[in-house]
């Protein structure tokens, strides 16, 4: 016999550590399975390695309690993001790591209709940006669509300085900026305290006894 599951027991969805190595269409049809049983109260979603349009916005189409979306090293593009950003309204925090086929772009369409978004992580690897110049193209992004942000993770960017000093300028209400990685990023810390009192600054160089929990807090973990 089949045992259903409430709705309630589906409202928080983590799947990060089994998505890594799974198969997509047994990742899609997991996800479909346990989206469905939330009967649109699903709060949280963590999830690896989504590689299609279609399950990207199905997750969309049932976000209508969404908080707190994580899809880390997903297949989503900017086009991807256009499409499903208008159903993510009520998102506080996104985790967009390792992400590398959007921009800046996606960012700003996220920005602009993401109003409630307190926290965004966008962490890549540095494999993935060796050789590649600075840009501050991603920074500018968020400095102009995302004004309410309190904690921002960009380890490994490639934005230099002037990118960070935009979005400190902005986005006024930040508690946290992580840059640890990013080596085009030379703030004057004397500066950044007397400017900004209250603000925690990570990097650029990186803290290797500073861990994930510290930085973010509790309710987005």
């Amino acid at each position: 016999m089949r045992m259903s599951l409430p709705p309630y027991c589906c409202q928080e969805i983590d799947i990060g550590n089994w998505s890594r190595c799974c198969d997509p269409d047994k990742l899609d049809r997991m996800l479909e399975m346990l989206i469905t049983r939330s009967s649109r109260s699903l709060k949280k979603l963590r999830v690896f390695e989504i590689q299609t349009e279609r399950t990207f916005t199905f997750v969309a189409e049932n976000a209508s309690s969404l908080k707190i979306l994580r899809l880390i090293r997903c297949n989503v593009t900017d086009h991807i993001v256009e499409q499903i950003s208008p159903m993510l309204r009520m998102i506080s925090f996104l985790d967009v790591s390792y992400c590398t086929k959007i921009g800046a772009y996606a960012l700003e369409i996220i920005g602009k209709n993401c109003k409630m978004l307190e926290g965004l992580r966008r962490s890549m690897h540095p494999i993935d940006n060796v050789g590649k110049p600075l840009q501050d193209d991603e920074a500018y992004a968020i400095a102009s669509t995302m004004p309410n942000l309190k904690h921002l993770g960009m380890t490994y960017n490639l934005m230099d300085t002037n990118g960070i000093l935009q979005i400190l300028s902005n986005c006024l209400k930040l508690e946290v900026l992580d840059v640890r990685g990013c080596w085009g990023v030379k703030l004057d810390k004397v500066m950044v305290k007397q400017n900004f009192p209250k603000l925690k600054i990570l990097g650029p160089s990186p803290e290797i006894s500073l861990i994930y929990q510290s930085i973010w807090p509790g309710k987005w973990h």
